[in-house]
């Protein structure tokens, strides 16, 4: 076997940037050799008797050879070349090549308050799972440069790794990844949220959206969610909000103009609204940007 890898001590400034690599590393194990080694930390290491469960996110990505994961026990899924591995910090897993072909591996471990929600925004899931990555090779040469970057310099480059690292997810969320039907899915989220953005301003009929987009209304409320963060009327309401900020700090519109135009049926509930996102009454925001301006 021939592998490197490390695993790097938190520190209060990449944890403030959101987003921090925990360890890095990559591996060739031959054919019907020992795995895994045990030269990783506890915590880390563990038997396929055991299996294990990390505190973190961990990236991996086989570029050669075969093996299987199980997310749970002997219900194994195939690793082949090519293929995507994300484990979930707290989810049981154990995986180990294939004894006849060996395989290799990369791994990047991460974690920190944006994690999750960039997790989910770039694979529109959560929990553990396998899947395929569009163009392979140029996935595997990205992300071996990160990992070797990681092992050369280290901590001493943790804020721009971990951007780097938004790079590398940026990329999967970019490409054809997975199947036609995530593709698919994502491309009329997208239209819909687009048309929410044309129309925020107007009255919405969200059933209607997810039909002209191909879903039923439960399937669109859940994809939706699972992409943005926000339900539909959510989006939309954040949405009139951009508009009536900029509104407020560049006309000189009343609250009641504004309220009419931003789609609120009256001066008294858009105040409520815009008071309940902001934190600021609409007059209060006027005289806050007027002072900055």
């Amino acid at each position: 076997m021939s592998t490197q890898f490390r695993y790097f001590p938190l520190d209060k400034v990449s944890m403030g940037w959101g987003l921090c690599i925990y360890d890095v590393g990559w591996q060739r194990v031959s054919p019907h050799e020992d795995y895994p080694i045990r030269q990783h930390p506890d915590g880390y290491y563990y038997t396929w008797e055991t299996g294990r469960r990390l505190s973190e996110y961990q990236l991996c990505f086989v570029f050669s050879g075969e093996g299987v994961v199980e997310f749970a026990p002997h219900k194994p899924v195939a690793l082949t070349g090519g293929k995507l591995l994300l484990l979930a910090p707290g989810e049981w897993h154990r995986c180990r090549p294939d004894p006849k072909t060996g395989w290799g591996t990369l791994w990047i471990g991460f974690g920190g308050k944006m994690a999750r929600s960039i997790v989910r925004s770039v694979f529109h899931r959560e929990g553990s799972f396998v899947s395929s990555v569009a163009r392979a090779k140029e996935f595997e040469a990205s992300a071996m440069r990160l990992v070797n970057q990681m092992l050369k310099f280290g901590e001493r480059r943790p804020l721009s790794s971990a951007g780097d690292l938004m790079s590398l997810l940026g990329r999967i969320a970019d490409e054809d990844f997975d199947s036609e039907a995530v593709m698919a899915t994502s491309a009329a989220i997208r239209q819909a949220q687009a048309a929410i953005v044309r129309r925020a301003c107007e009255t919405i009929d969200f059933a209607e959206l997810a039909k002209s987009v191909g879903m039923t209304y439960d399937r669109f409320r859940h994809h939706f969610a699972g992409m943005t963060g926000f339900s539909p009327l959510q989006f939309q309401l954040a949405e009139r909000m951009r508009v009536a900020k900029n509104l407020i700090s560049n006309t000189n519109l009343s609250i009641s103009d504004i309220a009419r135009r931003t789609g609120f049926s009256s001066a008294a509930y858009f105040a409520r609204s815009f008071k309940a996102a902001t934190k600021l009454s609409p007059i209060g925001y006027r005289r806050t940007s007027s002072r900055l301006s």
